[in-house]
Formats: structure tokens, sequence, C-alpha cells
């Protein structure tokens, strides 16, 4: 039985997606601790730092994260102190809320059933609620994402209004100086709209390019600043510097394993880095030494702002000029590599994006390797334990989630069109940049990014199966 009203579910929603976030922030707290040291927290934690000491955006700008998240935490350590990391995953237990109450109101655009099993499906995804627990931007990106989402499916679902593709382009803007793993979105949310408004046939051509553009302009305007502050310091029009080291040190020791990582490839690593130590020497010198121009101490679990160092005029020009080679040494080695072998790897590693169960990652904290859960598979007695139980039925459970998001998407081919027809094909559209995006690297945790839109279509191919089953009853 769904709550009385709306608002009610609403707030259902946030109250329970907050307190289960938080259960599991005191969890972590007092048994290991809020600073996990096995993820790049302090890579958006030393910025924040930085301007809360400096306060000067071109100190807050060296450490060349995207913006949003580290600022967002600067402003909570402001109010709370420097060293107050509870405070900054208390916020995103609160985010883990309300990504649950736009959800349910996404939902709502769909079905006003099915209100529990959304709660159980939102509540217990563990992309969500240990995310929330972790010094990342995960949380804070999906929080974007989520509300980009239910803005679009108002626009195509409910009213048909130029307002809701502007706020919705402004929240995936947000997104995209969140994280860069949605860099391809504004492409492809551009070429949907223009499909829609053909299809539609109700838009003049002007009313199309307008619609069309939109959210490229208004990422575009959000994104603007960063492109020309980097464009100032360094002569290029980039977003980000970490590109060329993200392709080189990550994708491509993932793109040489078969199926892609999981682990990188250590050989090919250890090959990428000398690479590129060897053409940065070339062009910057022997004696160039790329470090932040930063001192940190990090003791008893905090981690302190101790000083500013001065740093080469050229600090951002040579980054430019390092992500530039990178770049060119990774398109290089990637043409050694046998396109069968990218082939697989990319199949690899959107499989196990896909369809590996997240609580992987919760075992792993507590020292269960993958190795040890998969062992109850083989069969062998001595081997079936708690754990692996508890993997095995996560992992069925996620395998059925997506067959059942699959059996959403086929209902746009039937022959009498479902009024649902366009808002799935939006999904999808949203799906496949981070998809794309993926290539070699395959893990849960990429997947968090897509779980609104894979929630969104589990909903829908409930519904289907429900009003199928109801057909052949009668």
């Amino acid at each position: 039985m769904s709550p009385k009203n709306k608002s009610y579910e609403y707030t259902y929603a946030f109250i329970i997606g907050f307190l289960i976030a938080f259960i599991t922030i005191v969890y972590k707290y007092f048994n290991f601790g809020i600073l996990d040291l096995n993820f790049e927290s302090f890579r958006f934690l030393k910025p924040a730092l930085i301007l809360n000491e400096t306060n000067s955006f071109i100190h807050f700008r060296a450490f060349d994260r995207l913006p949003i998240y580290p600022f967002t935490i600067f402003l909570i350590l402001k109010f709370f102190g420097a060293t107050n990391y509870f405070a900054i995953v208390f916020f995103q237990s609160i985010l883990n809320g309300l990504i649950l109450a736009v959800l349910i109101a996404a939902k709502n655009l769909f079905t006003n059933k099915y209100f529990w099993i959304s709660i159980l499906l939102l509540a217990f995804n563990i992309n969500f609620f240990w995310s929330s627990s972790i010094i990342l931007p995960d949380i804070l990106n999906v929080f974007f994402i989520s509300c980009a989402i239910y803005f679009f499916l108002k626009f195509l679902i409910k009213k048909k209004s130029i307002n809701l593709i502007v706020i919705g382009s402004f929240f995936f803007g947000l997104s995209f100086l969140t994280k860069s793993s949605g860099i391809l979105l504004p492409i492809f949310l551009f070429f949907f709209i223009v499909i829609f408004s053909i299809f539609r046939k109700k838009y003049k051509l002007s009313k199309i390019l307008i619609f069309s553009i939109l959210p490229i302009i208004v990422i575009t305007l959000l994104s603007s600043p960063l492109y020309f502050f980097n464009y100032k310091k360094s002569g290029e029009i980039i977003l980000t510097y970490e590109r060329g080291d993200h392709l080189l040190y990550w994708v491509y020791p993932c793109i040489v394993k078969k199926w892609g990582c999981g682990a990188r490839d250590q050989n090919a690593l250890k090959k990428a880095k000398h690479l590129s130590e060897t053409e940065i020497k070339k062009h910057l010198g022997t004696g160039y030494n790329y470090k932040y121009p930063y001192l940190f101490e990090f003791k008893n679990n905090k981690l302190k702002y101790i000083k500013s160092l001065p740093y080469d005029e050229n600090y951002f020009e040579n980054k430019a000029l390092k992500l530039k080679i990178n770049k060119e040494i990774f398109f290089n080695l990637l043409k050694e590599v046998d396109k069968t072998q990218i082939l697989t790897s990319y199949i690899g590693s959107v499989s196990k994006m896909l369809f590996h169960t997240s609580i992987i990652g919760i075992f792993e904290f507590h020292n269960v390797s993958y190795t040890e859960l998969k062992s109850i598979i083989m069969y062998k007695n001595n081997d079936i334990t708690i754990p692996g139980i508890i993997w095995l039925l996560s992992q069925i459970l996620v395998i059925f989630l997506r067959l059942l998001q699959l059996y959403s998407c086929t209902s746009i081919f039937h022959k009498k069109k479902e009024k649902n027809f366009w808002p799935i094909i939006f999904l999808l559209f949203i799906l496949l940049p981070f998809l794309i995006s993926t290539v070699g690297i395959g893990n849960p945790r990429y997947r968090i990014p897509i779980e609104p839109v894979l929630f969104l279509l589990t909903i829908i191919g409930i519904k289907n199966l429900e009003k199928k089953i109801k057909k052949k009853l009668k």
C-alpha cells in the first residue's frame, strides 16, 4: 500500500534514503574511519583545502579536478571545520535521500504504482548508499543526473515546455563539471532532440534547431569559465588536463587485457609510464619534475594543508603539453593493439560494468576477495560460505533486473507504438555515452551514473510485464 499522496511518498523516500546512507556512514565511522585511503579522496580534498587556505581560484585549479565537487567540499569544510570529514559524508547521505525522492518523482511520470518496490530497488542499491559513505563525486554526480532526467522526462511525458529542457540541461551541465564520464552526453542529447522533433512532425525547422542546440548551449555556458581559464593559462581549449593520464595509465592497461579491467595490466602500465617519462624529458628537459606545488601532512587520519610552494610560470602550459604527449602515446599504442582485442576488451568491460553486483566492493572492503566469493559456484562443500551465498544471490538479482530492463526496451518495437516510446529512447540515449566511456575499464562503480536510467527501465519493465500477464489471464 502506497502513501496517501505524493508529498508523503517523496518524504518517505527522502527519509529512508537518508537513514540507510547515514547508518552506513556511522558503521564505517566506528569500524574503519571516514577517510578511505583505497580511493582518490585526497585528490578532491586537497584543492578544497587549498581554496580554504589561500582563497585563490588559481591555486584551486592547480590540482585540475573538475570544480563542482571540490568546491562543494570547500563550502562544507568552511562551515564545519577543515578536517571534519564526517560533515562531507553526512551531506552525501542527505543527497542520497534527495536522489530517492527525485527518482520516485520520475517514476510517477510513468506510473503511480510500485512505490514500495521502487523504494526497495533504490534504498538498497549498493551503488547509492555505499557511495554516499566515500569522499568521491559519484553521489553528487548521480543527484545532478537524476534531476536532469526528471525534467527531460517531464518534457516528454507531461508538458512540452522549453523551460524544462533548459532546467534539465542545467543539471546535466552541473554533472558535466562534476565528473568527466558523461563527456559525450551533450552530443547524444543534441541528436535525441533532433530525432524526437523530426519524428513528432509538430515543429518547424527553426524550432527544431533551437530545441536541439539548447543542451549544448546551456552546458557550454556553464563550463565556459573553466574552458576560458584553461585557455588563458595554457593556450589550450580544454575542460580538464586529466584526459591524457586517464587514457594512457588507465584505458590502455585495461584494453590490452582480454576482457578488460578488473585490475590493470602492470606490464602495460610500466611501458606507458616509461614512454611518457621519456617523451616529457625530450620536450621539457631531464630536470623537469612534475609535481603539485603544495605541501600537505597526513597525520592521525587527517589531511592538513601546510603551505604553497613557488611554481614555474609555465606550470599550466606544461600540464597541457603533458596531456598532449600522453594522448599521442596512447593512440600510437592503440594502433599496435589487435582490433579483435579492443573489441573483446570493450565487451568484457561493459559486461562487468552492467552485470557484476556492487556487493563485491563491500566484501573487498572487509578483506573478502572476489575469488573467495566466486568459489561457491565450484560446488565444493568446503568453499560454501555466507559471503559467497550472499554474493551469488545478489548476482542472480542483478542479472534478473538486467533482463527486466531489456524487456522494457523491447516495447519500442511493438507495432502499436507505446506511449513510453520516446521516454525509453531518451533513457537509452542517456545510457549510451556512459557505456562508450567505460571502454576497457569495467567494474560496478562505473555503473553509478546510469543507475537512475536502469531503475526507470526496471519500473517500465515491471509495468509492461504486469500488463502482459493480465492480458493472458483474461
